[in-house]
């Protein structure tokens, strides 16, 4: 095992400076979810050119690869995301966006490289590799439905009998070369709100002749905020409201008011629940002032589960590969992650890798200024070879 680890980290440096350029290529031209034809392309033609077979059949934005491995046993995936968000970038890089209002600001450009790091140093070691390799380019982690629950649907998971699969994602808040890991529900089900109260408007001195959209959505969003209070959850759980709009003036009371929100936990029985509650304290908000209602729920993406057992091997593996002083304890995120689908499907593990050093990646996520340590992928594209190697 010594022998393997050291051959797999000598391949590490050797193309560390491969894989940043690949990186860089891939942060100048970011596309965003459900668009990432070009982005999924390059991608392909990097595998090809390096003897990896793709496949063709899950949709031109998406890349699927295949290592046969020399060994007997099961189907292992690979997953990263590719798709970027609609930002404008303000970073002034030399390899900034040239595809104005989109930018990679959650790191999958550097998932997207890692992986093809890793992807080749499988593919030159495929002897030592058990069963296949599946390596999965996914388009739209960040829009619902997401790509992930698309690629289940298209059979991605059945076609190779996946058994097990592996994704990572940056961390800001973590040091370059180290790695976090988590057993059970890591990340949160995320869902969409979307209320409205339509009624008469009119004179705020009138009451009795108008609506008043305005205190109903008050009422709302205040009874919606204390079924924190009164549902009891072993887990965290989120409704907030991040948009209001009640376009009226000073003593004009508006004919709709609306408010955008987001809801996030990690029970799916609370989940249902909360869903239910809210349309209650919609109906009573809306006749208390006169008011119809429109509450609309996007259902988006599970949460994240990690199996237990799966976990105990990637951190056993991680531990060999690296050293104990480098893994850590991932945090419960109520943030959410598509990720999550495969989850639901066959054991999975989806863990973190640190990004802040050399001045660089200590910028959130989501921020027009994001970027990554790319010595991160000295580590990043080893530990996941031997991860897939080890489990």
């Amino acid at each position: 095992m010594k022998n393997i680890i050291e051959e797999i980290k000598a391949l590490s440096k050797e193309l560390h400076s491969d894989i940043i350029q690949i990186r860089r290529y891939l942060h100048k031209n970011p596309e965003i979810s459900f668009s990432e034809f070009n982005t999924a392309l390059y991608l392909k033609n990097l595998l090809i050119n390096n003897g990896i077979e793709t496949d063709d059949s899950f949709g031109k934005n998406a890349v699927i690869g295949i290592i046969h491995g020399g060994l007997p046993g099961d189907t292992i995936g690979l997953r990263a995301d590719i798709d970027a968000l609609p930002i404008i970038e303000k970073t002034n890089l030399e390899f900034s966006s040239v595809n104005k209002g989109v930018m990679h600001a959650c790191g999958h450009d550097a998932h997207a490289a890692s992986l093809i790091g890793t992807a080749l140093i499988l593919n030159k070691l495929k002897d030592k590799v058990k069963g296949k390799i599946i390596l999965i380019f996914q388009p739209a982690e960040e829009k619902i439905p997401g790509g992930a629950k698309l690629l289940v649907e298209q059979g991605l998971l059945k076609k190779y009998n996946i058994k097990r699969i592996i994704g990572q994602h940056v961390l800001p808040e973590m040091k370059t070369g180290h790695f976090c890991f988590g057993d059970g529900f890591v990340m949160a089900a995320t869902d969409e709100l979307y209320i409205k109260f339509n009624g008469v408007g009119g004179h705020a001195a009138v009451p009795q002749k108008r609506s008043d959209t305005v205190m109903a959505l008050v009422e709302f969003i205040h009874e919606a905020k204390e079924l924190q209070k009164k549902l009891i959850s072993d887990m965290p759980f989120i409704i907030a409201f991040g948009k209001i709009v009640a376009d009226g003036v000073l003593n004009v009371i508006p004919s709709q008011s609306s408010a955008d929100g987001t809801m996030r936990t990690f029970d799916e029985n609370l989940r249902i629940e909360i869903k239910k509650q809210l349309e209650i304290i919609a109906a009573k908000s809306a006749a208390s002032y006169k008011c119809t209602f429109d509450l609309e729920i996007r259902h988006g993406y599970p949460s994240v589960y990690n199996d237990p057992s799966l976990t105990k091997q990637v951190i056993e593996a991680a531990t060999k590969y690296l050293s104990e002083k480098n893994i850590e304890k991932m945090e419960v995120r109520m943030t959410a992650e598509d990720f999550a689908y495969y989850g639901k499907e066959i054991p999975a593990v989806f863990y973190r890798m640190g990004i802040s050093g050399n001045d660089k990646g200590n910028i959130g996520l989501h921020n027009d200024q994001f970027d990554i340590d790319e010595d991160a992928f000295l580590y990043s594209i080893g530990l996941m070879a031997f991860i897939a190697l080890s489990i």
